[in-house]
Order: structure tokens, then C-alpha cells, then sequence
């Protein structure tokens, strides 16, 4: 009974992965646009993720560089909460207990970038180019047997794109952990509206 529970629930979940990339794609995802400080963003992120990396004990350690301290994004809070909840997900997912995730922000003129960065497991180059495909899974058993839908990080890139920004994966290979950083368009927290990129 308890299997079959299981089952559905992650089913439940399935379908509501597809819905939520597919709303996006097609630029249909309802969002409540505000502006949001990036410092708010990661606090909100590691507060949302504390408990789950403690269970794991894996360290989660979070900065904010000064510049990206003062800046701001124009967004839907909850949307982006789930980027960021996703990618932290998914590092803490391939990394083992002792090991260590960063979230970390900063900004380079017209563009904040937010970083997830693990010592984990790593991502083969042959994988890199397919991480954001829907359903696409680099270690097929291992995401199964962690429950994952393998619709997060497509999520991710359709909730990404929505806010006029962009994802990336980088990692040196298996063994030697990944970055993955979502880029948006910056704004200063006390401006009027955001910023242009050239």
C-alpha cells in the first residue's frame, strides 16, 4: 500500500512538473512580478533548504557579494524561490554527507548571477549539453531511487527564461562537483526600473 502510495504521489508531482514547464514554454506561467533584493532571494533559498541539508550533513554556506548586497531583480518571488530551491535540491541530491554547497550572488553591471555550487558527484561533459532537456537524467537509477521526476532543472530553465535571464551547468567531470548559475537582469534596490544589458 505504501508502494503504491508512493507511486502516486510522484505521478501527482510528474504531472505537475510537465504543467509548470509547459505553461512556461508557451509564455503562459502566471507571475506576480515585484521587485525582490537579491539578498532576500538567497536568505529565503537557505532558509527553505537548511533543515534538508542537515539531515544529509551536507554544509550549505551562503554570500552575497557587495555589490550584488545592493542590487535587486524584478520578479515573481515564489518563481524564482523554486529556481533556486530546484538547483539546491538537485546539488544536495549529488552530494555526499560532508560535503559542501554554496549558493553565492553577485553582479556584473545590467546582470545579477546567482551561483549553486557543489563538491559532489560531478557531470560528465557528454551530459552538460542535455541537463535542461525535460526528463533528461545524467544517472537515470540514482534519480529514480531519489524520487526526482527529472522535470527540476528543465523547471528551472523555463522559470529562468521567463525572467528575461539564462541557466548554465559547468563541471571539470565526474568527481570533481558542478556549478550551475542563473543569470537575471539587475536592478539597484532603491531604482525605478531595471537596467538594460548593451
Amino acid at each position: 500500500m505504501t508502494l503504491l502510495r508512493d507511486q502516486v504521489t510522484r505521478l501527482a508531482r510528474l504531472g505537475e512538473d510537465i504543467a509548470v514547464v509547459t505553461t512556461a514554454e508557451e509564455g503562459r506561467l502566471t507571475m506576480r512580478m515585484t521587485r525582490v533584493a537579491v539578498t532576500e532571494l538567497l536568505s529565503a533559498a537557505r532558509a527553505q533548504a537548511e533543515s534538508r541539508y542537515r539531515e544529509r550533513d551536507v554544509a550549505l554556506t551562503v554570500e552575497v557579494s557587495p555589490t550584488a548586497q545592493q542590487a535587486a531583480v524584478e520578479a515573481d518571488p515564489d518563481r524564482l524561490g523554486q529556481v533556486l530551491t530546484n538547483l539546491l535540491d538537485n546539488a544536495l541530491r549529488h552530494t555526499p554527507a560532508g560535503g559542501h554547497v554554496e549558493l553565492t550572488a553577485d553582479r556584473n553591471g545590467a546582470w545579477v548571477s546567482v551561483h549553486v555550487a557543489d563538491d559532489g558527484e560531478g557531470i560528465g561533459s557528454e551530459h552538460l549539453p542535455h541537463l535542461f532537456d525535460r526528463f533528461y537524467r545524467a544517472d537515470t537509477a540514482r534519480d529514480r531511487a531519489h524520487g526526482g521526476s527529472g522535470a527540476g532543472l528543465a523547471i528551472v530553465r523555463a522559470i529562468t527564461r521567463a525572467h528575461g535571464g539564462t541557466v548554465t551547468a559547468t563541471s571539470a567531470g565526474p568527481g570533481a562537483g558542478s556549478t550551475f548559475t542563473v543569470r537575471v537582469p539587475a536592478m539597484d534596490v532603491g531604482g525605478t526600473g531595471l537596467m538594460k544589458s548593451p
